[in-house]
């Protein structure tokens, strides 16, 4: 049988940092919703988006912590999964930074509500219509932009957890949960594509098909702080793609 190798100690740290990140990125995620989601999913987001711009705008600057979060855990992972498969390592990178592209295009959208608004209620002149049509279609932009973001997500999770559970990096009861909740969770951005043809799209996405994977990730990252990368992990494979 192989020796397990030891993991050094700056893979000790990396687990700390990873873990603290996962935890940033999930808490002001939510933490930012909660400040200007009940504002922009308002039916009268046209007349309150602006007189509440200062939260609408805290609740992104918040969220816009994320943005540094998601891409920096695969940077901080990927010296520790390349030695298992360099070839899912960069996937995770890559897909992590697609997120951050698209998590920014999204803020930048539901930040363009606050001007339309703006623009409505000094609107003296231009039917009132006009306002709701462009309005619609920034919201709609952002819903496709959103189950996008959660697919690229959901691809990225799947790589990350398939390399954790084939080397054992953490117990794979955490890797086993975080990929079938990354797949319930693609499953979830699937049937809410379809959802006009078959009934899912009255569902709420977030209150269904995230929870398994937003509590596996805070699982995760509680276990690395504290527990670290398993020091009796599988041995290196040099040659695995």
């Amino acid at each position: 049988m192989a020796e397990r190798k030891e993991l050094s100690n700056p893979d000790r740290k990396t687990a700390i940092i990873v873990g603290i990140l996962f935890i940033i990125a999930t808490a002001f995620l939510f933490i930012g919703e909660t400040f200007y989601k009940p504002i922009l999913s308002s039916p009268n987001y046209l007349d309150i988006a602006y007189p509440n711009s200062t939260l609408v705008i805290i609740g992104m600057l918040l969220e816009f912590v994320c943005v540094l979060a998601i891409p920096l855990i695969a940077i901080f992972l990927y010296p520790v999964l390349r030695r298992y498969s360099e070839t899912l390592a960069i996937g995770y990178v890559v897909f992590r930074f697609f997120e951050a592209v698209l998590f920014v295009d999204s803020e930048i959208n539901k930040l363009s509500l606050i001007g339309l608004s703006q623009q409505y209620l000094n609107n003296e002149v231009v039917d009132a219509s006009y306002f709701h049509i462009i309005g619609s279609s920034i919201q709609h932009t952002n819903e496709w932009n959103f189950l996008i973001y959660v697919m690229i997500f959901c691809f990225g999770a799947l790589m990350l957890y398939y390399v954790l559970y084939t080397s054992e990096l953490v117990p794979r009861f955490i890797s086993v949960w975080g990929f079938a909740a990354a797949l319930f969770l693609l499953a979830g951005a699937v049937l809410t594509l379809v959802g006009g043809s078959i009934g899912f799209s009255e569902l709420n996405f977030e209150l269904i098909f995230a929870p398994p994977i937003a509590v596996n990730e805070m699982v995760l990252a509680i276990w690395l702080i504290v527990k670290g990368f398993n020091s009796s992990a599988k041995p290196e494979i040099k040659s695995r793609s």
